[in-house]
């Protein structure tokens, strides 16, 4: 079978390219730009697509059964949008899908998107979950929570402002819960999907084996650093005030509002759906941070 990755040289997208070249399908990775795989082999290769061009799309997919569609952003930039490129952007792919006749799609969404979503980024991810519940195609959505690794843009921003500021400031009271996974449990996930015909047609919600609070998160980040580090509590209106000038005066933004309001409210899930049937152990943070963080 032939498997195609958007946002294959992303975070998570290489960490899926890793566990899907261990398979037995041919895998093609898509980017804007074609880059040499980590283990070239005869059965990965990577093509330029853009997710905002639906003709390079369309000549990509020929001949691919599945899609993996990991291509997103967390804030807004002068170019990339929310709209433009998570709802647009997934809307060009089930077309170029359609055309080229590419007949599943499975899509990473994110833990916490919903009809009654309040922040931009909720709101587009469930714009592009309904776009492709009403496509046609055979589908998985897969809401996972905060997605850690190497390369992971949260969790080692945290680790290295632990690592060199006097102080750690915590969001509110530091008690939201997240449930964060592992990249490589995520990538073994997303793969065993392929085989699971129960899972098809469904939205499923993935975390880690434990919810934490921020400030438990923080607590584990130091403790593997070997870091003491003061906690500053810092409240939430006054991140807004602070998120609020940066947008005005930076595109990306390092801190925005819709991420602030993000962490005043748990993101958490019942995993027990998922492990019924996919058998994996899940990796517990402090475990997965001493393989790496350092």
């Amino acid at each position: 079978m032939k498997i195609a990755v958007t946002g294959a040289t992303g975070f998570i997208g290489r960490g899926l390219i890793r566990a899907l070249s261990q398979t037995k399908h041919d895998i093609i990775g898509l980017s804007r730009r074609a880059a040499i795989p980590d283990d070239p082999s005869s059965r990965l290769k990577f093509l330029s697509a853009d997710i905002h061009n639906a003709e390079s799309l369309k000549k990509a997919l020929l001949d691919v059964q599945i899609v993996y569609h990991l291509v997103g952003i967390i804030s807004e930039t002068k170019k990339l949008t929310f709209a433009k490129t998570v709802v647009g952007g997934t809307d060009n792919l089930i077309n170029a899908c359609h055309e080229a006749g590419v007949g599943k799609i499975i899509y990473l969404s994110a833990l916490g998107t919903g009809p009654e979503s309040s922040t931009k980024y909720f709101q587009s991810k469930w714009r592009a979950e309904k776009l492709i519940r009403k496509s046609g195609l055979e589908y998985v959505i897969m809401r996972p929570s905060v997605v850690f690794g190497p390369e992971d843009k949260f969790i080692n921003m945290l680790a290295k402002m632990i690592k060199y500021s006097p102080f750690t400031p915590i969001p509110g009271n530091g008690r939201m819960r997240l449930q964060p996974i592992y990249v490589k449990d995520l990538s073994a996930i997303l793969t065993a999907i392929l085989e699971k015909s129960e899972i098809w047609g469904k939205t499923v919600e993935t975390g880690g084996p434990e919810a934490l609070e921020y400030r438990e998160i923080i607590a584990i980040i130091k403790k593997v650093l070997n870091r003491r580090r003061p906690n500053i509590y810092i409240p939430l209106w006054l991140m807004k005030l602070n998120a609020a000038v940066l947008e005005a005066v930076l595109k990306p933004s390092p801190l925005t509002r819709d991420q602030i309001k993000m962490l005043g409210s748990d993101n958490i899930c019942d995993n027990r759906e998922l492990l019924n049937v996919i058998d994996i152990k899940l990796t517990r943070l402090e475990d997965g941070l001493k393989e790496y963080l350092r």
